[in-house]
């Protein structure tokens, strides 16, 4: 089991929904400091406050920052790392599910799947043992959506977050060992949060099919996610995927979805 105590935490879209909840669970288990990366800088500049209030001094350090922006975001976990010495855990929690038309289905893409590629790239950069950092981890999270199609309407959304859980499985396989750092992806089940109220679709005769699976499907608080996250931390192995769902504890599903990969994989290679 991993421990969260002494550990340096950076955030993405952190300023509120899951992202804030989580810096408090996290600070609760023992975390040093957390840094906030966000566009809301408003949002994010309260909860430094709220939290450094309630934790001590220097725990919580908001930054503004445009994680499309490659160079910005570099910069803000450069920063990071130089202001505290390391980086522990690097949670790339930025996403929106909004696609409503070409531009935002655009910036969600760059949201939700390149910056997260990016971003653990350049996580595993600044932390891997080999290279002067103390290993760690980088927590992608993605959706049930990335999962299983349970909401084809929102056909961009499902994709990215599929994507994320291929990309930190494969990158997760042969990482830890020469870094130190684990790669683990973690599947939220729908979680009571703003961007619930932006789930636009593309052919916008499809919002109200969208509301109805979401409703169809029980809804969890951003508590449960938090605690899901800060269990996943403590367990799970590097290129495993987990599924916080429901307001159950965290649950492996790693195996479920090697097993649907070798069947794959057989029919390819007969």
């Amino acid at each position: 089991m991993y421990d969260l105590n002494d550990k340096i935490v950076v955030i993405t879209g952190g300023s509120n929904g899951i992202g804030a909840v989580v810096a408090d669970h996290f600070l609760a288990e023992g975390a040093k400091h957390i840094r906030i990366l966000d566009v809301d800088e408003k949002s994010g500049l309260s909860l430094q406050a709220s939290l450094n209030e309630k934790y001590g001094e220097d725990k919580v350090k908001f930054s503004e920052c445009d994680v499309t922006n490659t160079e910005q975001f570099f910069r803000a976990l450069v920063d990071a790392k130089e202001d505290n010495g390391f980086i522990d855990v690097l949670i790339n929690n930025a996403g929106i599910p909004d696609e409503s038309t070409v531009d935002i289905v655009r910036k969600q893409i760059e949201i939700n799947y390149i910056a997260t590629v990016f971003g653990t790239l350049k996580g595993l950069e600044l932390m891997r043992t080999d290279k002067g950092g103390r290993g760690g981890a980088i927590i992608n999270i993605s959706s049930i959506a990335g999962l299983a199609p349970i909401c084809p309407p929102l056909f961009v959304y499902s994709s990215n977050k599929k994507a994320v859980l291929q990309f930190s499985t494969c990158i997760g396989k042969d990482t830890c060992a020469n870094t130190g750092v684990r790669v683990i992806g973690v599947a939220y089940g729908v979680t009571d949060t703003p961007i619930l109220k932006t789930m636009n679709t593309f052919d916008r005769q499809f919002d109200e099919t969208v509301k109805a699976i979401v409703n169809s499907v029980p809804i969890q608080s951003s508590e449960d996610a938090a605690r899901g996250t800060v269990e996943v931390f403590k367990n799970a192995e590097s290129a495993s995927i987990w599924l916080v769902h429901r307001s159950q504890p965290a649950t492996e599903v790693t195996k479920i979805l090697e097993e649907a990969d070798k069947e794959i994989i057989r029919i390819l290679c007969e």
